[in-house]
């Protein structure tokens, strides 16, 4: 996918649909319900199959869910972790603590890189260049997520991303092998559309991101995230064309 243009219109997740594995396109179309049911299945059999598990939450509304459906199956001190990249909105900082206070998160692990390189990033390579994203996510967010995956010993590493949202994670599997370290991520929520997501928050009466509020569709760092306006635009399209762009090389390296 990399140096193609993205396209960022309401096709693109039909483009996606059609980019996932066969054994995924028929869950596409499950009812919220059976869909809640078989996400539920994932997550059970990666507990069972891989015994030291972690959860990323990044305070998305996706993680948001993950989190939601996980935490009446997880043991309650499953580490909860999020990656703070030093460079995020103080809305989605404050949210994570909203919810890790009122969700009683007992073993929630904030983990970040040991210094602010964003402008030393800036200064080599130019501000939202390819290889400007490549070094402030793998530096920021890549590396202290592996570090903390191995620090902690575990084996497995649930993850809220979704197939429709980009074409790289279209071809991903429910259960995904990684190196450096060696470890199964889990993706429970693979097969779900946006408006599942949407749907299942409204009926478990959830609070999401202000943020959302505030016309984004989808939330990362303060660097790499604008708001959508276009109501029949593509989800990411406020995460910006070079980001999207060069997702395989992100992923390739550890990205979600």
């Amino acid at each position: 996918m990399e140096n193609k243009k993205i396209d960022f219109s309401e096709k693109r997740t039909k483009n996606c649909e059609e980019l996932m594995g066969p054994e995924l396109r028929p869950l596409l179309d499950l009812p919220l319900d059976g869909k809640i049911a078989k996400s539920k299945e994932i997550i059970k059999e990666a507990l069972q199959k891989y015994p030291k598990m972690g959860l990323g939450f990044s305070g998305g509304t996706d993680s948001l869910v993950l989190l939601h459906l996980a935490l009446p199956l997880i043991p309650k001190d499953m580490p909860i972790v999020f990656i703070n990249t030093q460079n995020e909105f103080p809305e989605t900082c404050a949210f994570i603590e909203k919810i890790r206070k009122s969700w009683n998160l007992k073993n929630f692990i904030e983990v970040k890189a040991e210094q602010n390189k964003m402008q030393d990033f800036v200064d080599k390579f130019g501000f939202k260049t390819p290889e400007f994203t490549t070094a402030c996510c793998n530096y920021h967010k890549i590396a202290p997520m592996t570090k903390v995956i191995g620090d902690l010993g575990l084996n497995g590493f649930f993850v809220g991303l979704r197939g429709v949202e980009h074409e790289e994670r279209a071809k991903e599997f429910l259960f995904s092998p990684r190196q450096n370290p060696s470890h199964i991520r889990a993706h429970p929520l693979l097969f779900w559309r946006t408006g599942d997501v949407l749907e299942y928050v409204k009926q478990h009466d959830i609070e999401c991101n202000p943020l959302y509020a505030q016309g984004y569709t989808s939330l990362g760092c303060v660097l790499c995230t604008e708001k959508n306006f276009n109501s029949s635009a593509h989800e990411r399209v406020g995460r910006g064309a070079v980001r999207e762009e060069i997702m395989k090389r992100l992923r390739d390296l550890g990205y979600t």
